[in-house]
């Protein structure tokens, strides 16, 4: 019984000794999640966490919308998001890592998702026509762009008049981003705020294209 809880407790210490150097070192360069964590990001105990049926109700998803998740990571939000645009709605997410992308594409086919497009792409450089989108949605990644002033007005560019920027922030993550940041970078782009749904460990913020 000893070995096992000084076992677990090793385990807890390289965790938090991994989150903190991540924290510490996110302040200094773009760190993305790796794809090859990409499994940390999924399952029920995730969902669960994240509270990934909240933040998808929070932003407000409607049938019919055609809307775009930057950095879907493995799809814990993009895939479910999919259906609920349905009918005729269209999901489409976009990730600089291709690994991601994969992964994305690979559980969209598990679940018989059809109308999900990917792209592997730059925040910063959406290959999308301008007013094209009725919701682009951002969860935990804001924080993990290096031109987030840039990001934030491509998004305002491809959001279609009285579309929605929707974005999510979790403090336990190492790029979290408060809210009164969120809030400037999005009405310096433009956009006017909504509401914000939750508190400091988990928000949603909506913000409206006039």
């Amino acid at each position: 019984m000893t070995q096992l809880l000084w076992i677990v407790g090793g385990l807890l210490l390289a965790f938090f000794a991994f989150f903190f150097a991540w924290r510490v070192a996110s302040n200094y360069f773009t760190l993305p999640c790796p794809s090859g964590l990409g499994w940390m990001l999924e399952g029920s105990l995730v969902d669960w966490w994240a509270g990934t049926e909240k933040t998808l109700d929070r932003m407000q998803i409607a049938p019919g919308q055609t809307i775009l998740e930057i950095g879907p990571g493995p799809g814990r939000l993009l895939v479910p998001a999919s259906f609920r645009v349905l009918p005729g709605g269209r999901a489409i997410g976009i990730d600089i890592q291709p690994k991601m992308i994969a992964k994305v594409e690979a559980r969209a086919k598990r679940e018989g998702v059809t109308n999900l497009t990917t792209m592997v792409g730059d925040a910063t450089k959406l290959e999308l026509a301008d007013a094209s989108v009725d919701l682009v949605y951002l969860c935990t990644v804001l924080g993990e762009i290096p031109d987030r002033t840039a990001a934030v007005r491509e998004c305002f560019r491809v959001l279609k008049p009285g579309g929605w920027l929707s974005i999510t922030e979790i403090m336990g993550d190492p790029h979290y981003q408060s809210r009164g940041k969120v809030q400037h970078l999005a009405e310096e782009a433009g956009f006017a705020l909504e509401r914000i749904d939750g508190g400091t460990w988990m928000f949603t913020a909506n913000f409206a294209k006039s």
